[in-house]
């Protein structure tokens, strides 16, 4: 009986150490990602050189020797966003690879998620092309991380098997995706500049963005004849 009762009491003890595990590995969880949201918004307003550690940490409403405890100094913390914002870039390109939906449609899906990304994070284009500059290495090591792995081979078949289908005209992998790409991205890149001369409010420049959207499928159905 007693054997019992003092195995129940372990029982009970087990199962509260495990909860109060997750419920700290929750808490954690959630805290990182409360300081890489306020970090995205310093990072966006200052850049990554005037950016300040005591700035995002005041954003995430922690004090700073907790923000050093999960990120060491704000390049860490950076390469973080940008590790995630990466993977969620190349991912958008597993949309080509739904074949249950019609061409056009998965144009367009990829049209929606590269400006939806980029539009959260503008200055991603504009940093890697930079540290790409100082460091001609950092783009394979980055996207060496990726999983791109024969990505060239496999949009390169997909789209010879559309072709053959009549779903498109004959292209390349490099045109079409080069012009759809830089469709989606320099308008964001090029805010700033555009919103000036155009003398357009932020809020009406993000409404012309949400806009394009649909323009930029558009054109790029008409130049490449996809079915849709």
């Amino acid at each position: 009986m007693l054997t019992k009762w003092l195995n129940q009491i372990v029982k009970y003890f087990i199962k509260g150490l495990n909860y109060l595990k997750v419920s700290i590995l929750e808490e954690q969880l959630s805290t990182e990602e409360k300081i890489k949201k306020a970090a995205e918004s310093v990072f966006l307003l200052r850049g990554l050189e005037g950016a300040r550690m005591q700035e995002i940490a005041d954003a995430a409403g922690i004090n700073k020797a907790l923000l050093h405890y999960y990120f060491r100094n704000k390049e860490s913390l950076f390469e973080g966003i940008l590790n995630d914002k990466l993977l969620k870039v190349f991912g958008v390109f597993q949309i080509w690879f739904q074949t249950e939906l019609p061409l056009g449609q998965r144009l367009r899906q990829f049209v929606h998620a590269e400006i939806d990304i980029i539009s959260e994070f503008p200055i991603l284009p504009l940093f890697v092309l930079t540290e790409a500059r100082k460091n001609p290495n950092m783009i394979p090591e980055k996207m060496g991380r990726l999983p791109i792995s024969g990505l060239r081979q496999s949009l390169d078949k997909m789209f010879e098997e559309e072709y053959q289908k009549g779903n498109m005209r004959k292209t390349s992998v490099e045109e079409l995706l080069v012009n759809t790409v830089s469709l989606c991205i320099y308008p964001i890149v090029a805010a700033p500049v555009f919103s000036f001369i155009l003398d357009l409010s932020e809020e009406r420049y993000q409404q012309f963005m949400m806009e394009r959207k649909e323009l930029v499928a558009d054109l790029m159905i008409r130049e490449y004849q996809i079915q849709y």
